[in-house]
């Protein structure tokens, strides 16, 4: 907008300066004519129509796929976009977590599954949901959690009778000083190279158990990420998994770049590395913990099916609203298309500068070449806003 307003100001300053020179040297009709010529001939209009009209066409397209548009720069960035950041939950699983493992020392699996439940009463994370709800569903009476915080990433912590539970990532809790066994620890190793989601209970600084989580693998994502591989866009995986869950993650995907054992604000300071190389990194993400990455991605998208709301979102707008994995390709696609579209309205704009501006230039002569006044201008100007619109149809 300030651009237009810019050559709108330079136009007039341009066209008002020829027009008061001509003014006290042939007359006020020269003045007038030639003027008014420039002033048409050199106006933004065509700039102004190169893109509204294309991007209200894609829209138009977004809307038919269920595809929410937010920002009409971050299509223009998409069509460059060679690196695509993911999570790992919700994006390459199947968002259909269920209770794998108990494993306890000193006291019973319901014993432990009660204490983890009663901690993530209040917990909206997947996870800690699937938990409590399993505890539910087994009919198990739980305690009223007080103090509960929930840390993106890491897990949840609560009083309960006064003794503090954590449960969370078997990383977050050990570099807490929590004391966890051999068994412990080779077991969690175990459970993580198979690919289970691993959750460390803790009462204290001891730890209590074990509990596994399994959620399948989307065959969809291994479609999109082969995809996108045929484009040359790289991937890179941003997850709060352990790194020893990198292995059995790189066997099942065909990513290019894993990063484990991430918080929200580890996850964006990856973005911000790939784009300090000179990388154009559109990012997607379902939640919360997701956020901070997708605010610092050029390009943002929100996946349908997440938790996170416009409430979270605040003043932070998503770029683009997906209903499915593979809508980012389809996406991209009329990215492309308009990016192309957009690159030929510019340079007819451009090209009706440089034939009726000079030709204005010359009715400005006593004799000039070529007659050419206010009309022809006017008509010269409609031509090329008709030429940039009906290019702009090839979006649709």
């Amino acid at each position: 907008m300030r651009q237009i307003i810019f050559l709108f100001l330079l136009d007039l300053l341009i066209s008002g300066a020829v027009a008061a020179w001509l003014y006290f040297t042939r007359g006020i009709d020269a003045a007038f004519t030639t003027g008014l010529s420039i002033f048409i001939s050199l106006s933004p209009i065509c700039f102004v129509l190169a893109e509204p009209f294309a991007l209200y066409l894609a829209g138009k397209k977004f809307s038919k796929i269920e595809v929410t548009f937010n920002n009409p720069n971050a299509l223009k960035i998409l069509s460059e976009v060679n690196v695509v950041a993911l999570p790992y939950n919700r994006v390459l699983t199947c968002n259909e977590y269920y209770i794998r493992d108990l494993v306890t020392e000193g006291l019973k699996q319901s014993e432990l599954l009660t204490m983890a439940a009663s901690a993530e009463r209040d917990a909206e994370n997947i996870i800690g949901r699937t938990i409590y709800n399993a505890a539910v569903a087994r009919g198990l009476k739980l305690q009223k959690p007080t103090e509960f915080r929930e840390l993106p990433g890491r897990g949840v912590e609560a009083k309960i009778h006064g003794t503090i539970v954590r449960v969370g990532s078997p990383g977050w809790l050990i570099n807490l000083g929590v004391s966890a066994s051999i068994n412990f620890r080779t077991k969690i190793d175990q459970l993580l190279v198979k690919g289970k989601t691993t959750l460390l209970v803790c009462t204290g600084r001891a730890a209590r158990g074990i509990i596994s989580l399994k959620d399948e693998i989307n065959e969809d994502a291994k479609i999109f990420l082969t995809a996108l591989s045929t484009k040359k866009i790289e991937t890179l995986l941003l997850t709060a998994q352990p790194k020893k869950m990198a292995y059995r993650i790189a066997k099942d995907f065909p990513l290019d770049h894993i990063r484990t054992n991430l918080t929200p604000e580890g996850k964006a300071r990856e973005i911000q590395i790939f784009r300090a190389r000179g990388k154009i990194v559109a990012a997607v993400g379902t939640d919360l913990q997701d956020l901070s990455a997708l605010t610092q991605a050029d390009v943002s998208f929100l996946l349908a099916g997440g938790s996170l709301n416009p409430e979270e979102l605040q003043d932070k707008k998503i770029d683009f609203e997906i209903p499915t994995l593979e809508s980012f390709l389809t996406v991209r696609e009329i990215s492309c298309k308009v990016a192309k579209v957009l690159k030929v309205n510019r340079l007819l704009a451009l090209l009706s500068w440089i034939i009726l501006v000079p030709l204005a230039f010359l009715s400005a002569l006593e004799n000039p070449p070529i007659t050419f006044n206010p009309i022809m201008a006017t008509m010269g100007v409609a031509i090329f806003a008709l030429i940039i619109s009906a290019n702009s149809l090839r979006t649709k």
